[in-house]
């Protein structure tokens, strides 16, 4: 029987790239920052560093170690607690696919953004802090009226949206003997950046003001569930797990590799980037306050309003190098995307096809970037922030990763079981864990990763159709479980055309 030497990390550092890379995206930047000066400034970093330690890291384990155990992607680690389970591991496949489809786009924006902060193309000045808004519905997006109305593909979206997928075409081609390297340059470029846009931020008039409500404490919203909701939320989104990639990625580490102390590593690095970048976007926030003399309720803080409106507010409103900062902001953000994309789409897709049916590299990064190109066009039209950043990314990013993380640990956790996982990386890793991680991976994660698609999810959507739509846009959030589910159980009954040893050397 054939037998196949699988791809190795060049070295220890790569894979370290490679996978805070994989964890650190958009999200660190326009979400945790946010959610922080939301959900009680400084106190709200309890409940943050509670869901890292109870719920992140242990997760992340179970991902690199079964990747490694099975020396396979998500499906082949499913597969091999049993084939009825194989359907388990391609779930999060699907979801992986749906969110590189609509994260490109939003890729494809800054690509545009880059362009437009060389001549500060939304103004200088107060007619920039007046135009930026309307520069990016109208001028970037054309944005349609309503989901109904699809319109059609902005060609410049289109354009830079190719050129993303161009780009992640050429870094996952050739595997992880390209994508260590091009982590490793990728991340170090990105916190040079970042460290920049602190500094200037810092430097700002009124940063000090923004940065209080940043982190000034308020311990009495410890009680409220939503504050533990929003903490255990994010920590589930910014780790990138769930998604299928990180059993990929531990797949690739070499038999004697440390499991325990990359999860650690990895964990606290991404968390440790979002606390940093909280300093950048709230300074920022301070100058815009002062800057207007407006209350910081009316600076839009999170998502893509932060991103694509107040952050060029705040260059058109700088005393000096407007463009450079806005390029060095906008580079920062592409960059960001990129590692987790190509993550996605290598780690959450292709090499999942490549272990299943044996086809060649190059052949299913083909038929992977064409194919989500081609459906992410659908997302550069008029209407297609609805349908993609939105209705999409509820159905994969919110409800996809979630019931598929949580059913996933309850499977490893009684099935495999979690004892045995334990074992098995404690033979190589420095940091020995004990018997409480079998409880976590047993009860307490999947635990709380229900208690957050049910609280912040099937509580409000089934009540009220999500994001206020016609009943019959927010019903296709279902409509998309439901599809990928069955897709998932089909591929499970598809024979494999892959060798079916694996070298572990």
């Amino acid at each position: 029987m054939v037998e196949v030497v699988r791809e190795r990390w060049g070295g220890r550092p790569y894979f370290i790239f490679a996978a805070l890379g994989s964890a650190i995206g958009l999200g660190n930047l326009w979400r945790f920052p946010y959610l922080t000066y939301e959900y009680g400034g400084g106190a709200f970093l309890i409940p943050w560093i509670i869901g890292l330690i109870v719920l992140g890291i242990p997760w992340m384990i179970v991902e690199f170690g079964m990747g490694r155990y099975f020396q396979s992607s998500a499906p082949g680690v499913f597969g091999g607690i049993g084939k009825k389970w194989e359907w388990l591991g391609w779930w999060p496949v699907w979801c992986a696919f749906g969110i590189t489809t609509y994260y490109t786009v939003v890729m494809a924006w800054t690509l545009r953004y880059i362009g437009a902060a060389a001549t500060t193309a939304w103004g200088v000045g107060e007619a920039g802090a007046t135009g930026a808004a309307p520069f990016f519905w109208e001028q970037v997006l054309h944005i349609s009226s309503g989901p109904e109305v699809l319109g059609a593909p902005v060609g410049a979206l289109v354009g830079c949206l190719a050129i993303v997928w161009a780009v992640i075409f050429l870094v996952t081609f050739k595997g992880i003997k390209v994508i260590g390297p091009v982590s490793k340059y990728v991340m170090i470029t990105a916190w040079t950046f970042l460290v920049i846009l602190v500094i200037r931020g810092l430097t700002l008039p009124g940063a000090a003001q923004g940065l209080n409500f940043y982190l000034a404490p308020d311990f009495s919203g410890l009680g409220n569930m939503e504050v533990w909701f929003a903490a255990f939320s994010q920590i589930a989104f910014t780790l990138s797990l769930g998604m299928a990639g990180m059993y990929a990625y531990g797949s690739f580490i070499a038999k004697k590799g440390d499991i325990s102390n990359n999860a650690f590593i990895t964990s606290f690095g991404n968390c440790a980037t979002s606390f940093f970048a909280g300093f950048a976007v709230f300074s920022i926030v301070g100058f815009i306050m002062q800057s207007l003399s407006i209350p910081v309720g009316e600076v839009a803080a999170k998502s893509v309003g932060l991103a694509f409106i107040t952050w060029p507010v705040a260059i058109s409103m700088m005393p000096g190098a407007n463009s450079f900062f806005g390029i060095i902001f906008f580079l920062c953000l592409f960059l960001l995307g990129l590692s987790s994309a190509y993550f996605l789409a290598y780690g959450g897709v292709i090499s999942p096809l490549m272990d299943k049916f044996g086809i060649s590299r190059i052949k299913a990064t083909t038929i992977v970037c064409v194919i989500a190109f081609l459906i992410g066009i659908i997302f550069t039209t008029e209407g297609g922030i609805y349908w993609g950043p939105d209705i999409l990314d509820r159905a994969v990013s919110f409800y996809g990763l979630l019931l598929t993380g949580a059913l996933a640990c309850i499977v490893i956790g009684w099935g495999f079981p979690a004892s045995k996982l334990r074992k098995y990386v404690n033979e190589t890793s420095d940091f020995k864990i004990g018997a409480w991680f079998d409880w976590l991976i047993k009860i307490v994660v999947p635990a709380a990763l229900l208690f957050v698609v049910i609280y912040g999810g099937f509580v409000q959507d089934i009540a009220t159709p999500y994001g206020g739509y016609p009943l019959w846009v927010a019903s296709m959030i279902w409509v998309i479980l439901a599809v990928t589910l069955g897709l998932s159980f089909w591929l499970q009954k598809v024979k494999t055309r892959a060798p079916k040893e694996v070298s572990r050397k």
